[in-house]
């Protein structure tokens, strides 16, 4: 029962102080934020939730990402349906999404969605400026919240180290 409170806690400060690159840390921010903004329940969402966890990304920043994200895309959903409209309506596009829509596994992919189409091209259109700023953050400020956050012993504690030496593993 106390893991779910802490859970997210230790999510959120794994991402912070977390041993992994600032490369990996910002690829899992981008990753994350196309996730957020996809409509869930979609197989193209699946993939992209599947690349984040199957590749060498900070899964804690993707996490993070997921959840910033979400809350943005409900934001951006009278944008994207209007955007998606427009390519779906693409007299050029309309075979191949016709096409897709024909495979067996078209109908689960989401692709003759609206809302997916146009929140998928606003999450490629914002992929690589949260790439940057993500990987800007992680370079420059997470290792001095790091420096900052290892001197309590609640962090040291919410990260496992204190386990960890409890258990004989500190060597």
């Amino acid at each position: 029962m106390l893991n779910l409170f802490l859970r997210p806690l230790r999510i959120f400060f794994q991402a912070l102080i977390g041993n992994d690159t600032p490369r990996q840390t910002a690829w899992g921010f981008a990753l994350g934020m196309m996730v957020g903004l996809l409509p869930k329940g979609n197989l193209v969402a699946i993939a992209i939730a599947m690349l984040l966890f199957g590749s060498r990304s900070n899964r804690a920043a993707g996490i993070l990402g997921i959840g910033l994200f979400s809350y943005a895309g409900s934001g951006l959903d009278g944008f994207a349906h209007r955007l998606g409209s427009a390519v779906l309506m693409n007299p050029h596009l309309r075979p191949t999404f016709a096409w897709i829509y024909d495979q067996p596994i078209g109908p689960f992919s989401g692709l003759n969605n609206t809302a997916v189409i146009g929140q998928l091209l606003i999450g490629f259109y914002l992929v690589y400026p949260t790439y940057r700023a993500a990987y800007a953050v992680a370079k420059y400020v997470r290792p001095r919240v790091h420096v900052y956050l290892m001197k309590y012993r609640v962090i040291r504690w919410l990260r496992g180290a204190e386990v960890g030496v409890q258990w004989g593993l500190d060597k």
